[in-house]
C-alpha cells in the first residue's frame, strides 16, 4: 500500500467526521491510531508516540497560552471591558457604514464559537433606518467578523499554524498582515455598494475615545507583547491575565471561579490530538516519503497547497481543522521547514474555504438571525472571498 493511499485513508476519515461535527480531539486521535496501524504500528509503540506528543514543550506550551486566553476573554466579559468598548465606538463613529464595519470588527477580536451572533444585534440597529437586504446585512456582519483570524494571537488556528509548522510566532504574524489589511479594503469595496451614509442618532460623549483605548489595552498588549517583544504567548498571556486581576482586584476564590469556567477540555484535547497525529506521521515515516512522492507526481506544489487546506475549510468550516489536519502534510512536503509566504498562503486557501463552508457556525447564525436567503448572501461573497485568495496567492509569489 503507498504512503499517498495510506495518509489519503486517515485524511479520508477525518474530512468524514469532522463534517458529522465529531470533536476535533477525538477525530485527530482515531486518523493517528488509524494511520500507525495502516503503517504496521502496533498499540504500544502508537501508545508511547502520543505520549512524547502530550509531553512535548510546544503542546505543553499551546495548552497553556490557549488556558489563557480564554481567562482573558472571561475577564473581558465580566468586567464590562466588552459592553464598554462597543458602546464607545457605536458612538464614536460619525457613519453607519462605519458602525456596522466596526462592531462586528470588534466582537471578532476574541474567538467565540458562533461569534456573529453576538455582533448581528448591533449590525440590525447600526443599519436601522437604512435600506439595506436582509442578505447584505448578513454578508457585512459574517465579512467583517472575520478580520483578525488571520493575525490575532489570541485565535487558535493561527496558534496552532506556529506550532505545526514550527515557524516563529511573531514571524507568521507579519507574513499574514497583507490578509486582515485586505478583508478591510474587500470589504470597504463590496459590503457597502449602494448603501448610502447617514449620521447615527446618538452623538459622541466625553470620555469616549479613553474608554474605547482603555477597553482594547488587554488586546493591544497582547499583540504587542507577541510581535514587538517577541515574547513566549504563554508567557505574555500570563502576564496579561495577572495584570488584570490584579488591576480589578480579584479575591484567590474569584481567579479559582474565573480559571474554572475558562478551561475547557475539549480545548486541551484538540491540541493533543493535533500534535498526536503529527507525531503518528513522524513515526511511521510518512514525512520522509511525502516530499518524494510529490517530486516525482509531477504535480506542482502550489496546486497542494490550494486544494488541501480548501478543500477541508469547505467540509468542515474550522480553522483548526483544515490547519490540523493539512498543515502536517504541507510541512512534511517542503522537508520540515516551511517558509512563512507558503504557510501564509496555505492559510489563505483554507480560510477562503472556511468562509464558504456550508457548515459554518457564523454563516449560518447570521443568515438565521437577519432572515436572509443564503443563496443570495454567498452571491454576495464569492468575489471578494476569491480577491481575497488571490492576496494570499501574490504573497506566495513574491
Amino acid at each position: 500500500m503507498s504512503d499517498l493511499v495510506r495518509i489519503g485513508a486517515a485524511f479520508v476519515l477525518i474530512i468524514a467526521l469532522l463534517r458529522i461535527r465529531w470533536n476535533l480531539g477525538i477525530v485527530m486521535l482515531l486518523a493517528s491510531a488509524l494511520l500507525g496501524a495502516l503503517y504496521g504500528i502496533g498499540p504500544v509503540a502508537q501508545l508511547l508516540a502520543m505520549a512524547r506528543a502530550g509531553a512535548d514543550p510546544v503542546t505543553l506550551n499551546l495548552v497553556g497560552a490557549l488556558v489563557l486566553i480564554m481567562v482573558l476573554e472571561n475577564i473581558i466579559r465580566k468586567r464590562g471591558l466588552l459592553k464598554q468598548m462597543t458602546a464607545s465606538l457605536s458612538r464614536l463613529a460619525r457613519d453607519r457604514r462605519i458602525s456596522m464595519a466596526i462592531l462586528p470588527g470588534v466582537i471578532g477580536l476574541l474567538p467565540s464559537a458562533g461569534g456573529a451572533a453576538f455582533s448581528a444585534p448591533m449590525v440590525q440597529e447600526a443599519s436601522s433606518g437604512i435600506a439595506v437586504s436582509p442578505e447584505r446585512r448578513a454578508f457585512i456582519n459574517y465579512w467583517f467578523r472575520h478580520i483578525w483570524e488571520y493575525i490575532s494571537p489570541l485565535y487558535p488556528g493561527i496558534i496552532l499554524a506556529a506550532a505545526v509548522t514550527r515557524l516563529p510566532l511573531n514571524s507568521l504574524l507579519l507574513s499574514q498582515l497583507p490578509l486582515p489589511i485586505a478583508v478591510v479594503v474587500i470589504g470597504a469595496l463590496f459590503c457597502f455598494r449602494g448603501v448610502e451614509g447617514h449620521a447615527m442618532p446618538r452623538g459622541r460623549e466625553k470620555g469616549d475615545a479613553r474608554d474605547l483605548v482603555v477597553s482594547l489595552l488587554p488586546i493591544i498588549a497582547s499583540l504587542v507583547l507577541v510581535v514587538v517583544f517577541k515574547l513566549n504567548l504563554s508567557a505574555a498571556m500570563a502576564a496579561i491575565v495577572i495584570a488584570l486581576f490584579a488591576i480589578y482586584r480579584y479575591s484567590l476564590s474569584e481567579i479559582g471561579t474565573a480559571i474554572r469556567e475558562s478551561i475547557s477540555l475539549n480545548v486541551i484535547l484538540m491540541v493533543f490530538g493535533i500534535m498526536a497525529f503529527k507525531y503518528m506521521l513522524d513515526a511511521s515515516g510518512a514525512i520522509e516519503a511525502l516530499p518524494r512522492f510529490f517530486r516525482e507526481s509531477g504535480l506542482p506544489p502550489v496546486a497542494i497547497y490550494v486544494a488541501l487546506p480548501f478543500v477541508v475549510g469547505l467540509l468542515t468550516g474550522l480553522t483548526v481543522g483544515f490547519v490540523g489536519s493539512t498543515f502536517p502534510i504541507i510541512t512534511a512536503m517542503t522537508g520540515g521547514h516551511p517558509d512563512a509566504a507558503t504557510v501564509t498562503f496555505a492559510f489563505a486557501s483554507g480560510f477562503a474555504g472556511v468562509m464558504l463552508s456550508p457548515t459554518h457556525l457564523c454563516l449560518l447564525l447570521t443568515v438565521q438571525y437577519f432572515r436572509a436567503d443564503l443563496a443570495g448572501t454567498y452571491r454576495l461573497m464569492y468575489v471578494p472571498v476569491l480577491i481575497l485568495f488571490l492576496v494570499g496567492l501574490v504573497r506566495y509569489l513574491i
